[in-house]
């Protein structure tokens, strides 16, 4: 009912700001035409922005005694621009951190170990190069892991790996649909849980 009287309201202000130039419609009375025609589309239409779905972040138990010593590689993307991939990887870093389930070696430091021995990071994707790279660095643990874009869904999906006994400890699956910067702000905080948890 309401979409027939808004298209009716419309008709019936279109008409009569038609109409006031008796047919003789200027080049700025056209514009303020075409403006007002597109306001109160736009208002009829009721093109409110969307409201983002919330990322539900789970409560963080206590943290242990001692600590875990962990590194975190660089994450791979799929269809995810690689300055998207390295600000994830960080915000991850970062919340694996604030937890205080781990001791998080910084990436500046894992980069300069890494190069000391020859090691390259890009295109390591197997636990088994994850394992060898925990081993260079010294770290109990590496968590490594894949963020992919289909659509609007971001898959992540993030393992810590043993570095003692090359077995995957723990692997956390997340899907969400919408803006990256959600994923950044709440998604890498969730996932940090998560793995703490």
């Amino acid at each position: 009912m309401t979409l027939i009287r808004n298209k009716v309201l419309l008709f019936l202000f279109s008409l009569s700001l038609f109409s006031c130039s008796s047919g003789n419609v200027g080049y700025w009375e056209f514009k303020l035409i075409e403006k007002s025609i597109d306001t109160l589309t736009d208002i009829f239409n009721n093109n409110k922005s969307k409201t983002i779905k919330k990322i539900e972040i789970p409560s963080l138990p206590n943290p242990p005694d001692t600590t875990i010593q962990i590194a975190v590689s660089s994450l791979n993307g799929s269809n995810v621009s690689k300055s998207e991939i390295i600000a994830l990887t960080e915000r991850l870093r970062s919340e694996l951190l604030l937890t205080k389930f781990f001791k998080v070696l910084e990436r500046d430091v894992m980069d300069v170990i890494l190069a000391e021995q020859g090691f390259q990071q890009l295109g390591c994707t197997t636990s088994e190069c994850a394992v060898e790279m925990g081993q260079i660095m010294n770290v109990e643990k590496i968590v490594a892991g894949t963020i992919s874009k289909v659509g609007n869904t971001f898959s992540s999906s993030i393992r810590v790996i043993d570095i003692s006994s090359g077995s995957i400890d723990k692997i956390i699956s997340f899907d969400y649909t919408g803006p990256i910067d959600e994923l950044l702000k709440r998604g890498m905080k969730k996932i940090a849980i998560d793995l703490a948890s």
